[in-house]
């Protein structure tokens, strides 16, 4: 298949913002993620100095950061946008489909291109003069409108699943509101305690002796050896197979108070501070990262209803207002114990469970059809884009 120039299919338009008066839609480049767009309400005044762009429907943007895969075809209710520098804005040009180039722009063709060409000491990303060396296999109108019904179809397909699981996140919301109430307003009358009395072990990256003795008795390692050593972006990515650490047999038993066997809840203490996790049974033996805290919990409470009420609107709010750092983000051990949360008898939390316990097996199921597709749609783009 022949290689053109980008250029042949886009144009970068730099149509600059004009002092204008009321208020306009702002987009930054980390308010667009998948197919919805987070805007804020600007005034030109108020504008960040970086929102400087003026979008019109069917035009592209593109994020230039490398390693960033956001695209956006601009349509009725988002044009007129302001957005900001670090999007390409970019004109269809004539003999070209502006879904096909939508599709071309979120493959791995075009990503790939764009990571190779970008630059910068500090945040590298693609300057208007390298995105013009990029190439686009050069394809008729009629085969490209053959491969936008072919990728909008599959396309499709991804967006429903993802609706579907969105839908089943609101419906627990819904049901949690339900049994307990808007705990910001306290509707129910619940008594609130703290954190602390639902706890029966909060630990860290624990060995007995000092820091000095810890360092000298364990090292991680990249090869597989006896326990898993879980870390923050172990959790992140709910991944325990690809890039992870390990620590020996002698090791594991010296952190004894710092393993892990599945069902407790962890939480960041540094970097992304009050991160919360539930952590799920693995086949080997498991022990803490050095960034988080390890917290299982007396009779009294529920391991699911905790961890979605601290997930919850009103966790996330608590658990923030317990942060403390201007660079480095700190939770400290009393201030998670000293969260003030709704005395639930028991027997409403596990109800609640049981409807959670549901829908995250549904869930599940979801998001493993939803990789389907998601492998099938990223299929599909190799077969039509492959030069």
């Amino acid at each position: 298949m022949r290689q053109v120039s980008i250029t042949k299919a886009v144009k970068i338009k730099n149509q600059r913002i004009k002092p204008f008066n009321g208020e306009k839609k702002y987009l930054a480049t980390g308010g667009l993620v998948g197919d919805k767009i987070e805007t804020e309400i600007v005034t030109y005044k108020t504008k960040p100095s970086r929102a400087d762009l003026l979008v019109t429907e069917s035009q592209l943007i593109v994020a230039r950061m490398k390693g960033t895969n956001k695209v956006l075809l601009v349509d009725k209710n988002t044009s007129d946008l302001i957005v900001s520098t670090g999007f390409l804005v970019l004109d269809v040009q004539e003999g070209w489909h502006p879904r096909f180039l939508f599709h071309y722009l979120v493959s791995s063709y075009f990503q790939e291109q764009k990571d190779r060409l970008s630059i910068g000491a500090t945040q590298k990303a693609i300057n208007n003069e390298k995105f013009k060396e990029i190439l686009i296999p050069e394809i008729s109108f009629e085969d490209q409108k053959r491969i936008v019904k072919i990728l909008d179809e599959a396309d499709a397909l991804r967006q429903k699943r993802k609706q579907a699981i969105a839908l089943l996140d609101d419906y627990l919301k819904s049901v949690f509101l339900e049994m307990f109430g808007d705990l910001f307003k306290n509707e129910k009358g619940w008594k609130f305690f703290d954190f602390g009395n639902y706890i029966a072990l909060l630990t860290d990256y624990h060995a007995n002796g000092s820091y000095q003795m810890l360092k000298k008795n364990v090292t991680l390692l990249s090869e597989p050896n006896y326990a898993l050593m879980i870390r923050t972006t172990d959790l992140e990515n709910d991944n325990y197979t690809s890039d992870v650490k390990y620590i020996d047999q002698h090791a594991y038993n010296y952190l004894e108070k710092s393993k892990v066997f599945g069902g407790e809840i962890i939480i960041n203490k540094i970097g992304s501070a009050g991160k919360v996790y539930l952590m799920p049974k693995l086949n080997r033996p498991v022990s803490l990262g050095m960034n988080a805290f390890l917290l299982r919990f007396k009779e009294a409470a529920n391991v699911n209803f905790v961890y979605y009420l601290l997930t919850s609107s009103y966790g996330e709010a608590i658990i923030q207002k317990k942060i403390k750092g201007a660079v480095t983000k700190t939770i400290r051990k009393d201030s998670v114990r000293g969260l003030r949360v709704p005395d639930v008898p028991i027997d409403m939390q596990n109800k609640f469970s049981v409807i959670y316990e549901k829908s995250t097996i549904i869930k599940q199921r979801m998001l493993v059809q939803s990789e389907e597709l998601e492998t099938q749609y990223l299929a599909l783009m190799q077969r039509e884009f492959a030069a």
